[in-house]
């Protein structure tokens, strides 16, 4: 060993020293050959970023041009031109189609079904169900169900024609033929084409549960009135001969098919007022003031 020196280095205060410049030098150096590796590597990577880059743009432009293509084909090949509307016995079929407001441009992949659904039922707020659907290339399937009027309600000297459900489908001001008469307390609003709204839901399901007892009663035929001004003082008009006393809406079918019970016994000219307000006990009142 020479101590650390050599022909060019020598050792010095812990330093590596080049003898004929005096440079100092911290670590070892670095070769021609190896500089020219890096460099050729750098020029690799820039030229597979660029690859790279002009590849991602050309996808882009394909997928671009795919997607101006396809638009142009569902414009072009998806246009309505049919339109098939069933269901309704209320409303013809060119009168329901009046009111989707198409255009012979309208494309059947963007035309919203909702939309649709709701120009029905703004300008026919009768209709109960509406059911639409697309068949492609280029036809709606409309079915529709007409709401039936089971029951009306007198507020402000115009008649509400209700369904079972309470929905609003007709206002006039002419008593709805074939139509149970409804008196009842607590509405909040009532909008055509919309369910009755009550100060509370209690309230809505409470008559609701009425008026299903009352259908599934043996004496629904001969009701034509069902008055509920009082929550708990319900009282129902048999044809126009009696009134059933039902208090409040609680075992309703019991008390109606037991008041039938007793209508049965009675003579066909008899009118008056059936307590049934007690499925215990029974009274009939006869009178001709049952209104």
């Amino acid at each position: 060993m020479n101590g650390g020196k050599g022909s060019d280095f020598e050792f010095k205060d812990g330093k590596i020293i080049r003898r004929d410049t005096g440079e100092e030098k911290n670590g070892p150096t670095v070769s021609s050959d190896t500089e020219s590796r890096r460099v050729l590597e750098s020029f690799r990577e820039s030229r597979a970023r660029k690859t790279a880059i002009r590849r991602t743009a050309a996808v882009c432009i394909i997928l671009a041009a795919a997607l101006i293509l396809a638009a142009v084909f569902v414009l072009i090949f998806f246009r309505v031109n049919s339109v098939s509307i069933t269901g309704s016995e209320r409303y013809s079929e060119e009168e329901l189609y009046g009111a989707l407001k198409l255009s012979k441009n309208s494309n059947l992949v963007f035309t919203g079904t909702a939309a649709l659904e709701s120009r029905l039922r703004k300008a026919y707020p009768s209709l109960e169900k509406i059911e639409i659907k697309k068949q492609l290339p280029d036809k709606l399937i409309i079915n529709v169900t007409d709401g039936v009027g089971e029951y009306y309600i007198k507020m402000g000297g115009e008649y509400y024609t209700v369904t079972s459900g309470l929905k609003i489908i007709d206002i006039s001001d002419k008593v709805p033929e074939s139509c149970t008469e409804l008196i009842t307390c607590d509405i909040a609003s009532a909008v055509l084409g919309e369910i009755i709204k009550f100060r509370t839901e209690t309230h809505y399901n409470y008559l609701c549960n009425l008026l299903t007892d009352v259908r599934e009663s043996d004496t629904s035929s001969h009701i034509t009135r069902i008055d509920m001004s009082e929550k708990f003082d319900v009282k129902l008009k048999y044809d126009d001969r009696f009134i059933i006393d039902i208090g409040a809406a609680e075992k309703t079918k019991t008390k109606l098919n037991l008041a039938q019970s007793v209508i049965s016994t009675l003579s066909a000219d008899d009118k008056g007022i059936i307590d049934a307000t007690n499925t215990e006990k029974f009274s009939f009142l006869k009178t001709d003031d049952i209104n």
